[in-house]
């Protein structure tokens, strides 16, 4: 699903007065290379919420060609962000993968693409049922980069399932420096990931800088220190 075909996804909330459409590009770039274009559309009402990621690899820093689409929608409450519907589609250059997941009182359930073969032969996969609570990758990262209350900004703390792996994303410390909010946190690995994949790296520190915006706070850039080098976004 392309960025364009996000709004179809949109057009499915309702539209009050108090609807809000938000598109975001940010450049990303590893090794201060750049190596692609990370792309949202989003639209929230104060009761819920639908966002679509879009990455492609350009530049001249890109290892291959690689990207990704993904959506999700849910619902906004005191508690934040809680998705009902989560659809992902994935090529790393080495692996393609997809998956549909859809929340029954906040439980999620694979219900489609190919990860759901590969959780169903595989004895040792985490059960969905057991993961009630989590939010899907792109809900998680959206609460991190949306427009977001200056009180209360850094504090963030939710746990992540993508249909055979968890993980948690968390905010632990807050400064501020001309302007500007920096939150700093670490993302997790926690279970279903391979021993290698542990071995190599289970905690990846980062940053989020936040500037003003119109009475809110506006996530300008993210950075994620992991063991192939420093990774960045920046809001363009």
């Amino acid at each position: 699903m392309r960025l364009a075909a996000a709004f179809v996804i949109l057009a499915a909330l309702a539209s009050p007065a108090k609807a809000q459409d938000i598109r975001a590009s940010y450049d990303v770039r590893l090794l201060d290379l750049p190596v692609g274009k990370m792309q949202f559309a989003a639209r929230e009402t104060s009761a819920a919420y639908a966002v679509s990621a879009v990455f492609n690899s350009t530049g001249i820093g890109r290892i291959v060609d690689s990207g990704f689409d993904l959506t999700a929608r849910g619902r906004i409450g005191q508690r934040g962000l809680a998705p009902q519907s989560y659809d992902e589609q994935i090529d790393t250059g080495s692996r393609s993968s997809t998956v549909s997941l859809r929340y029954y009182g906040g439980v999620p359930r694979i219900t489609g693409g190919s990860v759901a073969a590969e959780v169903e032969a595989d004895p040792n996969a985490l059960d969905p049922a057991a993961q009630g609570g989590t939010l899907d990758p792109l809900t998680a990262l959206w609460g991190v980069l949306r427009d977001r209350p200056a009180d209360g900004l850094c504090r963030y703390d939710v746990s992540i399932f993508d249909g055979q792996r968890r993980s948690r994303l968390a905010m632990t410390g807050r400064s501020e420096a001309e302007g500007r909010t920096t939150c700093r946190g670490a993302y997790t690995r926690v279970a279903g990931f391979s021993a290698s994949e542990m071995a190599r790296q289970s905690s990846f520190p980062f940053a989020v800088t936040y500037v003003p915006s119109g009475g809110v706070m506006r996530a300008e850039a993210l950075t994620v220190r992991s063991s192939y080098g420093t990774a960045s976004m920046t809001r363009n």
